[in-house]
């Protein structure tokens, strides 16, 4: 009769073997697709907001927002 802990053990390993063979499938399924999509990316609007610095003197006062709205547009084939 076997033990707990070789019952456990057991157990162990086929559900490592289930794990791994899940983890091949995943794998296969998705290696050979193609993962290229056109995409056209562009700028429409770029604007710098000032921010006050209360840390240090005025005249060294550097921090800024760049704000960007960036449109994507998805091309179909």
């Amino acid at each position: 009769m076997n033990t707990a802990l070789s019952r456990a053990n057991s157990l162990f390993a086929f559900s490592l073997s289930v794990m791994a063979a899940l983890t091949f499938g995943c794998f296969i399924t998705t290696a050979f697709k193609d993962r290229v999509v056109p995409v056209n990316i562009h700028v429409s609007r770029v604007t710098l907001e000032n921010v006050e610095d209360f840390t240090g003197p005025r005249e060294k006062s550097d921090l800024g927002f760049l704000i960007f709205d960036i449109n994507a547009d998805i091309l179909s084939f």
